[in-house]
């Protein structure tokens, strides 16, 4: 039984959490849980951009070439595993363009010329999500978690409910972010740009105290099924 889609989760959710705060130090601004300091640290942020895109990209790509992944599940290697590969490129591409001036001061012209060509990527990331949340509201995608499941278990006769959450959640906010990117990184866009950061922050939230509470829902899944009669909850 594969599983290790609770690493790619989290991954995913720490980057959500970085990027928007790393691009907050870069403009200087002091928005609610920025979470981070002054002055900045390009080298640390990209050695925290390069540890998760290794993660994301090889989880990813062995998730998106596994086919199927699952029998009970066999389309979830498209929904999950192939926007994690992206993302995980991405992140390994920012990582190397910081780690090439961690000794100089960003220039901000500079800075918009880069992004340009890579905001188009994550717009088009921003549309394979849009995608696939719209998939798991009308094909049912995540469904209800088995009964054997703890916690997420307790939910398995009302399906509709995860994956609402999923979409709406986890998936929606992040492709609203990836969406509205290349204009919200433009000068004078101060309001998109922090739709940008609330979006990519509660998807990211999200993700992250999900995934990781399945590390803990998985290993009890695994053990009810190996023997019914020892655990449960």
């Amino acid at each position: 039984m594969i599983m290790y889609n609770t690493l790619i989760g989290v991954a995913a959710g720490a980057a959500l959490i970085l990027v928007p705060r790393y691009w907050a130090a870069l403009r200087g601004e002091h928005v609610p849980l920025r979470l981070v300091r002054d002055p900045v640290d390009h080298g640390g942020w990209a050695a925290a951009f390069g540890v998760l895109g290794v993660l994301l990209t090889g989880l990813g790509f062995a998730m998106t070439v596994t086919h199927p992944l699952a029998e009970a599940k066999p389309y979830i290697d498209t929904i999950f595993g192939e926007p994690a590969l992206l993302l995980g490129v991405l992140l390994l591409g920012a990582a190397w363009r910081i780690s090439r001036h961690t000794d100089t001061p960003v220039d901000r012209d500079q800075l918009d010329a880069a992004l340009a060509p890579a905001g188009v990527i994550v717009f088009i990331l921003g549309l394979v999500l849009t995608w696939c949340a719209l998939a798991i509201l009308r094909f049912d995608v995540i469904s209800a978690a088995p009964a054997e499941e703890p916690i997420s278990g307790l939910l398995h006769r009302h399906p509709a409910i995860e994956n609402t959450f999923f979409a709406l959640v986890l998936y929606g906010p992040a492709a609203l972010g990836c969406l509205l990117f290349p204009v919200a990184v433009q000068p004078g866009r101060r309001r998109l740009w922090l739709i940008v950061y609330w979006a990519w922050t509660v998807s990211g939230i999200g993700f992250t105290l999900f995934s990781a509470m399945n590390f803990y829902t998985h290993t009890g899944l695994i053990m009810n099924l190996s023997d019914q009669t020892t655990y449960r909850w």
